[in-house]
């Protein structure tokens, strides 16, 4: 396991970082290192896999079949 430092952090940032890591019951470190991990895989996402991925939910959607603008699904849902 390697050793991470941040030096110049900030008060505000490493505040948030500690509530966050309360309400998550968790120590910073932990919680730092969640958030890494979690931003790497975001980083690492392949745009050829997504573009891959949408055309391949796009294919699933039925060719010359009008689609409902979802705003007025949103707002028919939200006047029930």
């Amino acid at each position: 396991m390697e050793t991470l430092t941040i030096p110049d952090l900030d008060e505000q940032t490493f505040s948030s970082l500690q509530e966050q890591a309360q309400r998550d019951g968790k120590s910073v470190e932990q919680e730092a290192a969640d958030l890494i991990r979690q931003g790497l895989r975001r980083k690492a996402w392949d745009p050829v896999a997504l573009v891959a991925e949408a055309k391949r939910i796009q294919a699933m959607t039925p060719k010359g079949v009008k689609q409902t603008d979802s705003a007025l699904l949103l707002r028919e849902d939200r006047d029930r």
